[in-house]
């Protein structure tokens, strides 16, 4: 049986500053580990985050501080609509196929958020 997990964690290894929450069932007691590997399928209205423990049906919040003077990081929600544990030769990590909520990207400019997405692509290098 698995437990009511919500986290936040971030990662400053690269020049964009990102937190990722997420809320779920979780068997191994709501461990998660990030990498840095943000991969943008936006065309398709998904993206892919590496990550350890994560379910189909998670609810994500990735918050992303860009390098540039803006007043508050962009936000975006979605839910994690497919898992794939193959995404490392030592299965320690997955890769989630998350379904981002539109409307939650409509709250920002279109300038703001093109460069979000050339922004969040550049954590795959």
């Amino acid at each position: 049986m698995g437990i009511f997990i919500k986290e936040q964690r971030s990662s400053k290894r690269t020049r964009v500053n990102w937190q990722v929450e997420y809320t779920g069932f979780s068997s191994s007691q709501g461990l998660i580990h990030e990498g840095s590997k943000l991969v943008d399928y936006s065309q398709s209205g998904a993206c892919f985050l590496t990550m350890s423990d994560i379910q189909i049906g998670m609810e994500l919040t990735l918050h992303v501080n860009l390098p540039v003077r803006m007043t508050r990081p962009l936000v975006f929600k979605g839910v994690v609509v497919r898992v794939d544990d193959r995404a490392d030769v030592g299965k320690m990590f997955k890769e989630a196929a998350v379904r981002w909520q539109p409307k939650s990207r409509k709250s920002f400019p279109a300038g703001l958020r093109d460069q979000s997405h050339a922004h969040a692509s550049s954590l795959s290098h």
